[in-house]
């Protein structure tokens, strides 16, 4: 898992490298500062997911509910003093930019399985599954004032597969899935999904209804995934990641200078890694010592799946696009240090599977 996680990274540096140089260099900066600044928080992730692996998970259940109240007051502070863009997403920290939405994912992952755990007995209690949810739709909410959709949608997907591995009624998890398409629908007839994210959704429908709006990021993206052909035009070489035609290239849209720039066999490679990834997360799954070890390693494999999924299926057209980063390839450091935090809980929940009996 270590040695995936380290090819990720590496992947993921070069093609930063790669689509950022040539526009640094037109700003005056140095074309690789944008490197230098993601291999330092690699090298923050990776010190950061040893710590958490040495250390015993078990103890995460005394130090759940603090860790979410902080992950809670952040989302308000951004609210408050986190204005980039137009939205409410990033707290400025001098030259970096703190995102309390990558923070809360696995806040609320640690929350939900220490709940979880000290209530084995309650898994058919539909009442129990529904108090349950309170613990995503705080945070939810304040997410989706930023605006930010994607986020509230992993942690419901994320909350789902928890349930799953705690042993929840398939009845029941139905029901919350149903009501969640039905609640979606009804935002959207009344008017609470805001117009932007309207557009990208009709846009996934239809990317050629407006090429210049928001089909833009769509039809760039499949031209740029498309014109890899199966070896790629060769690395520092993509005509689109080279001419900056894709917006938040090195962020949301990293997965198109790998298909641009090493073609089928390179995207093919990337979806491997991460597959092999995806299956070494469901065999500590699989071997947790107790509850808590078992929904929160589930927990952390959904948050990733979820990401991958939605990330990659939007860069070719398969799912609407939406701000969320590839897992270990996209630009930036509180995605990064999250990811790299939860790969350190799975590695030690897996060093601690078997229980020691005296």
């Amino acid at each position: 898992m270590l040695a995936i996680v380290l090819a990720l990274c590496v992947l993921g540096a070069v093609a930063i490298y790669s689509c950022t140089k040539s526009e640094l260099a037109d700003q005056g900066k140095p074309p690789a500062s944008k490197l230098m600044l993601q291999i330092s928080w690699i090298l923050l992730g990776l010190a950061v997911l040893f710590l958490t692996m040495l250390a015993d998970y078990a103890k995460a259940t005394t130090i759940a509910w603090p860790i979410y109240l902080v992950c809670l007051v952040l989302l308000v502070v951004v609210l408050v003093f986190g204005a980039i863009r137009g939205t409410h997403r990033w707290i400025p920290l001098g030259p970096l930019n703190l995102q309390p939405a990558e923070l809360i994912k696995l806040a609320t992952i640690l929350l939900v399985g220490a709940v979880l755990a000290n209530a084995e007995e309650e898994r058919w209690s539909f009442l129990f599954l529904v108090k349950t949810l309170g613990y995503i739709v705080v945070p939810s909410l304040l997410i989706l004032v930023q605006p930010d959709l994607g986020t509230p949608i992993v942690l419901f997907f994320v909350w789902l597969a928890m349930l799953f591995a705690f042993g929840a009624s398939p009845a029941h998890l139905g029901a919350f899935t149903l009501s969640a398409v039905m609640l979606f629908a009804g935002a959207w007839g009344f008017g609470l999904i805001r117009p932007h994210q309207k557009a990208r959704m009709v846009a996934f429908l239809d990317p050629d209804a407006d090429p210049d709006g928001a089909g833009y990021h769509v039809r760039q993206s499949l031209i740029a995934v498309g014109s890899g052909h199966l070896w790629g035009q060769g690395l520092l070489q993509g005509t689109q990641s080279q001419g900056s035609f894709i917006p938040d290239q090195e962020t949301d849209f990293i997965f198109t200078v790998i298909g641009e720039e090493l073609g089928f066999v390179g995207s093919t490679a990337a979806l491997g890694l991460y597959g092999l990834l995806l299956y070494r997360a469901l065999c500590v799954t699989s071997c947790a010592n107790g509850m808590f070890g078992r929904t929160v390693a589930m927990g952390i494999t959904a948050m990733l799946f979820i990401q991958i999924a939605t990330n990659i299926g939007m860069t070719v057209g398969l799912a609407p696009v939406k701000g969320m980063p590839l897992p270990f390839l996209s630009y930036g450091g509180s995605s990064l240090v999250t990811n790299m935090i939860g790969i350190g809980m799975l590695q030690s929940i897996y060093m601690r599977r078997d229980q020691i009996v005296f």
